[in-house]
C-alpha cells in the first residue's frame, strides 16, 4: 500500500517526523481542529489544502498572506504534485513523499537527521554545503558622526552565497537553527567579514554581530571573539550584543571586562525595541546604545511625547558615559531630528547601503 506523507520537523517537536495525508481535504493551518495544525504566526488561520484529483494529490492555497509554495514558486492556482516536492507554508519547509507501508500502519514515523538531509532538498542540506565551502560574503553599512556626518565605522552583515538558499541572513539562520548551526553560521559571517576588513583602511572602528544563542556558552563565544583579536589586533572592534537577550546581567558584566581587556568594546543592539532596560543595565561596561530601528523610523513625524522619551534615554546614556546610536535613519527630516536630540552617531539609508568594499563603495 501506497501512502502520501509530508516530512519535516512537524508541529513544535523539534524532531523530524512525517504525517500521513489520512483523508483528503487535508487541510494545513494555525486553527485548531484542522488535519494538520501550525503553530506559527506565519501561517494563517486557514493556509493551504491537499486534495485527491482522478487518483492525484493537488495542493491549493486557501488565500493565506504569506504564500504556498511547491519547489520555491508561490502557487497562483491548483498544482499537482510529485514525489518529492518540496512546499512551503509561509516559512515553514516540508517534502512530500510517497512511500510503501503495511496497510495496517496509519501512524506518524520518526526517522532520523541523516534521512532527513538527504530528503529535504533545499534547506538542511544546502546550508550544511554553505557553512563546508564558506559560501558567504560580507557587506559594510557606514555609521557616521551625527554632527559632521564623518565615517566612524561600518557594521559588517552576512550574506549567504549559496545558489539554492536565500542570500539575506535571517532566512538562512532559521534554517540553521532547526539543525544546531546558527552559531557555527554566526562565526563564520564574522570571520569572513574580518578577513576582508583586514584589507580596509584600520582608522575606522568594525561593529560585528553575534547571534543571541551564543549567549548560552559566552566560553565560546569569547574563545571566538579572541582568535579573531588575535588574528586581526590592528581591528578596531566593537561587539554588538541584542540587549534583550541578555539574561544575567552579572554574567554579562563579567563577559563585558573580558572584552575590555581584549580592547573590544561592547554595543548594545536594538535597544528600546522591547522593555528599555537602562537601569537595569548600568553596571555592564558597555561603550554604545544602539537605538531600535522602531524608536527612529519617522521620528519627525511621531508625537511629541515619543520623541521625549528618546530623549530622556539620550540624556541617561550621557550621564553614564555610553555613545549612542539611531539606526535606521533614511531621510534628512529624520536626521535633523537625530542630530537636535543629541545622539552621536547615525546609521542608515542616508549615509549609504551596504556595499561590499568600502574603497569602492559598491
Amino acid at each position: 500500500m501506497e501512502r502520501w506523507f509530508l516530512e519535516g520537523f512537524i508541529g513544535s517537536e523539534e524532531v523530524i517526523g512525517q504525517l500521513p495525508l489520512t483523508t483528503f481535504p487535508f487541510r494545513v493551518g494555525r486553527r485548531e481542529g484542522l488535519s494538520f495544525t501550525v503553530p506559527r504566526l506565519d501561517v494563517s488561520r486557514v493556509h493551504a489544502e491537499f486534495d485527491q484529483v482522478a487518483g492525484s494529490v493537488i495542493l491549493r492555497d486557501l488565500g493565506s498572506t504569506n504564500g504556498t509554495y511547491v519547489n520555491r514558486r508561490k502557487l497562483k492556482s491548483d498544482v499537482i504534485l510529485q514525489d518529492g516536492d518540496v512546499i512551503h507554508f509561509a516559512n515553514l519547509e516540508l517534502r512530500l513523499i510517497k512511500q510503501s507501508i503495511p496497510s495496517t500502519d496509519t501512524s506518524k514515523t520518526l526517522v532520523g537527521m541523516e534521512t532527513l538531509s538527504e530528503k529535504l532538498g533545499p534547506g538542511i542540506r544546502e546550508l550544511q554545503e554553505l557553512l563546508d565551502s564558506r559560501a558567504v560574503t560580507a557587506v559594510y553599512q557606514p555609521i557616521v558622526t551625527a554632527n559632521q556626518a564623518d565615517v566612524y565605522g561600518y557594521e559588517i552583515l552576512g550574506r549567504g552565497t549559496h545558489a539554492a538558499l536565500p542570500r539575506d541572513p535571517s532566512p538562512l539562520f532559521e534554517i540553521a537553527a532547526t539543525v544546531g548551526k546558527a552559531v557555527e553560521l554566526s562565526e563564520l559571517f564574522r570571520q569572513y567579514g574580518l578577513d576582508t576588513a583586514a584589507t580596509f583602511p584600520n582608522e575606522y572602528k568594525y561593529f560585528i554581530n553575534i547571534h543571541p544563542e551564543e549567549l548560552t556558552s559566552l566560553s565560546r563565544l569569547l574563545a571566538s571573539i579572541e582568535e579573531l583579536r588575535s588574528r586581526y589586533p590592528q581591528l578596531l572592534l566593537v561587539l554588538e550584543v541584542h540587549e534583550q537577550a541578555v539574561s544575567d546581567i552579572g554574567q554579562m558584566k563579567s563577559f563585558g571586562e573580558e572584552l575590555a581587556q581584549m580592547g573590544v568594546e561592547l554595543a548594545y543592539d536594538d535597544f528600546g525595541a522591547g522593555q528599555a532596560r537602562m537601569l537595569e543595565l548600568v553596571d555592564v561596561p558597555v561603550g554604545y546604545l544602539k537605538f531600535d530601528i522602531s524608536l527612529i523610523s519617522d521620528i519627525d513625524r511621531v508625537p511629541q511625547a515619543h520623541r521625549e522619551m528618546v530623549s530622556m534615554l539620550l540624556t541617561l546614556a550621557r550621564r553614564m558615559n555610553i555613545s549612542t546610536l539611531a539606526e535606521g535613519v533614511d531621510r534628512k527630516e529624520e536626521v535633523e531630528v537625530c542630530k537636535e536630540l543629541g545622539f552621536d552617531y547615525l546609521q542608515g539609508y542616508h549615509f549609504g547601503r551596504p556595499v561590499r568594499s568600502i574603497l569602492q563603495g559598491s
